[in-house]
């Protein structure tokens, strides 16, 4: 693969563990307030989170090591 599929394909990746980890975090944190917090609403938020935090790494390791494609 090229270069810039590489990048792209790695942004792509960054764009969605962000958009899933606040989905995830999103309905976790809804069921926590609606409903009696169970053990499974507690490993959404933590799963959530995570993927947000990776999502976001990702995306500023790309931006950090200049790899954008312009």
């Amino acid at each position: 693969m090229e270069r810039e599929q590489v990048v792209f394909v790695a942004k792509l990746v960054a764009y969605l563990l962000i958009i899933t980890g606040i989905t995830i975090l999103f309905t976790a944190i809804m069921y926590l307030v609606t409903l009696s917090g169970g053990w499974l609403s507690y490993v959404g938020v933590i799963v959530g989170a995570l993927m947000l935090g990776i999502g976001v790494a990702l995306r500023n390791m790309i931006k950090k090591l200049k790899l954008d494609i312009k």
